[in-house]
């Protein structure tokens, strides 16, 4: 393949980054199986980063740029065999690639902007760093104009399971409920709508019994703000077996740990709870660090 070139991302398609690392396989099984499901084409993005490889080399021994067989900069290889492999295994899809020579971030903000889907895989966090996320999993998160899938290192990348959507009534997890009815109605599997609350003062009290009337007057209050998302929903997706499920707990350990179970999790990118400037929130970062299934990430101008 010309490196230089490449396929033009078709519209609407479901894009997915390599970058010849052991996530890659995850992140194209979860994206082609996507595509296939929605009759979306699958686009494959390998990003050459030359400034990165340029700065890398050993002023000393003088290492020099990799070069493919036919003498083109960049890993074109590693592209085409994935193509290969893609066609081989989906046949009946519509199939392309690109190898741009650009930060992997910035290619998939690019493609991002004619996509239905961005696809990108995310290392597990060490004990030293601050930031489990590589940078092109969260620049893509950030900053893409369509919803974003991060497939987490050893994540389940099976549909199995039912879609489970975080709702605390902003704008972007409406739309984020709005994405996840049509994925349960697309893969026709059950819906779980999860509200959660964690600490609520009623009458100068801090409510801490489960059962009491404080209690279930907190519950419904959030009960109410779940329903005024999905009551809506659920009048345009008769056939989405959703149920809303109002939990005690932190938004992060609670969305997590249901993700163990799920297909995927959807959630917006930020809560009723963030910063005007920021672009994800501290709540979905950490769901991002932990989750065990494939998160979706929506904004609410992404759904215009």
């Amino acid at each position: 393949m010309d490196a230089s070139e490449g396929d033009a991302i078709p519209e609407g398609a479901v894009v997915v980054g390599i970058g010849n690392s052991d996530r890659d396989e995850e992140c194209l099984t979860w994206a082609g199986s996507s595509a296939q499901r929605s009759g979306s084409p699958l686009h494959i993005v390998h990003a050459h980063d030359l400034g990165a490889e340029l700065s890398a080399i050993d002023p000393v021994a003088g290492n020099p740029i990799s070069l493919g067989p036919d003498g083109d900069i960049g890993n074109a290889s590693l592209l085409d065999d994935t193509l290969a492999s893609a066609r081989e295994r989906w046949p009946d899809l519509a199939i392309t690639g690109s190898l741009p020579f650009s930060r992997p971030e910035e290619a998939l903000i690019e493609a991002s902007r004619t996509a239905r889907l961005v696809v990108v895989g995310a290392a597990r966090p060490s004990a030293l760093q601050r930031f489990g996320l590589g940078r092109s999993s969260l620049a893509a998160a950030m900053h893409s104009k369509c919803p974003v899938v991060i497939v987490p290192q050893g994540a389940r990348v099976e549909s199995e399971g039912p879609v489970v959507v975080g709702i605390d009534g902003s704008n972007h997890s409406v739309a984020a409920a709005e994405r996840a009815f049509w994925i349960a109605e697309l893969r026709r599997t059950p819906l779980v709508a999860i509200t959660t609350w964690n600490v609520e003062v009623v009458d100068g009290l801090v409510v801490t019994t489960p059962g009491t009337q404080a209690w279930q007057d907190v519950e419904a209050k959030y009960r109410a703000v779940a329903d005024r998302v999905v009551d809506p929903l659920r009048a345009q997706h008769p056939d989405v077996d959703c149920t809303v499920e109002i939990v005690h707990g932190g938004a992060a350990k609670v969305l997590s740990d249901r993700s163990a179970e799920a297909g995927i999790l959807v959630m917006g990118t930020r809560g009723r709870g963030g910063f005007a400037g920021m672009l994800l929130g501290s709540q979905s970062h950490k769901v991002l660090e932990t989750a065990a299934s494939p998160v979706m990430l929506v904004r609410a101008e992404q759904t215009d």
